[in-house]
């Protein structure tokens, strides 16, 4: 009975904190793990009429599961950044090696065609038609 309850308060917080993060916009800041606990333990509180025993154990339960998602985020935030690093860098070199092989009119018309595919990306990241 007390683990399905504990599932079942988990599956909750889970499909709640999707939904927040859903919501969030752009220029919003990230929403401290301590802070999002909170908010969850008196949202679950108030829905599950959750005694006091049992609303401080929830927001241990919710605390540490707040703290884990914030550190994976993190975590695949700086992977990221590194992969962008890695990838910026090896394109660099490809374009070094480019200028050793094309002449002055092609290299402007391949800066171009890669404008070109750079606007065309921007747009498909505004919600804008994506063309392939």
């Amino acid at each position: 009975m007390k683990t399905t309850r504990i599932l079942i308060l988990s599956f909750l917080f889970v499909l709640s904190a999707g939904a927040l993060f859903a919501q969030r916009g752009p220029d919003r800041e990230p929403v401290d793990p301590t802070e999002r606990a909170q908010r969850e333990t008196e949202r679950m509180a108030t829905v599950l009429d959750l005694t006091p025993e049992q609303t401080e154990r929830v927001r241990t339960i919710n605390l540490a599961f707040a703290e884990k998602v914030g550190a994976t985020r993190e975590e695949r935030k700086q992977e990221r950044d590194a992969v962008r690093k890695s990838l910026e860098s090896a394109n660099e070199a490809r374009k070094a090696e480019l200028k050793s092989v094309l002449n002055a009119d092609q290299l402007a018309k391949l800066e171009k065609l890669e404008a070109q595919r750079e606007d065309r990306r921007g747009e498909g990241r505004k919600g804008g038609p994506r063309r392939n």
